[in-house]
């Protein structure tokens, strides 16, 4: 009996040397969601070159019904499988989460490449002591800084590249934005007690 579970993103490989030089293209003007890996080089797992391509389909579908958007000779060996955790494929494409295996260098959002508006999303849940580190930190960095201004505190973290850091205190506003105005005061507080005891 046919699996009729249903899934909104699906995975397979495409090994360049079998599948149709124009693959990607192909997958373009399917007019599906798709996001593919830089190519990978042969490891424990596989033994040829290969790309990992992660497709969205507009909903929750069969294998069978994905499988039909997918033009032919794309999918190495025609496999194809639902994927029920699309966030943690989608940091697999880069190896975000496994050090040991190839590592690109670079921005792994631009390593990876979209096409039809393919909703890419390589966050991760974060654990709790994961949390507590970053919002410590944050508060180190305005310190530390003399941040003055929530929009530089946001920016400073936007320029440096720290992505948990700027999601978790962009959707903080008020908590840093107190902090800020509170470190401020104090700032200032302490400057005109120092004028006043000249």
């Amino acid at each position: 009996m046919a699996d009729e579970s249903k899934y909104r993103y699906f995975a397979f490989i495409v090994y360049p040397e079998s599948a149709p030089t124009d693959w990607w293209e192909k997958l373009r003007a399917s007019h599906g969601a798709f996001a593919r890996s830089p190519l990978h080089e042969p490891d424990g797992d596989c033994s040829k070159p290969h790309y990992h391509v992660i497709y969205k389909h507009s909903n929750t579908v069969v294998l069978d019904a994905a499988k039909r958007v997918i033009p032919a000779g794309i999918a190495a060996n025609g496999w194809v499988e639902p994927v029920p955790h699309p966030r943690g494929y989608q940091r697999y494409l880069v190896h975000l989460d496994d050090p040991e295996k190839q590592q690109w260098e670079g921005d792994p959002r631009e390593l990876i490449e979209t096409c039809n508006a393919f909703p890419l999303d390589l966050s991760r849940e974060l654990s709790k002591a994961e949390l507590q580190t970053i919002r410590a930190d944050v508060i180190r960095i305005i310190r530390e800084n003399g941040v003055t201004e929530y929009s530089d505190l946001l920016d400073g973290l936007l320029d440096s590249g720290m992505w948990d850091h700027f999601d978790y205190a962009f959707n903080h506003t008020i908590a840093f934005g107190k902090y800020v105005d509170s470190y401020r005061n104090k700032l200032a507080s302490t400057s005109l007690d120092r004028s006043s005891d000249e």
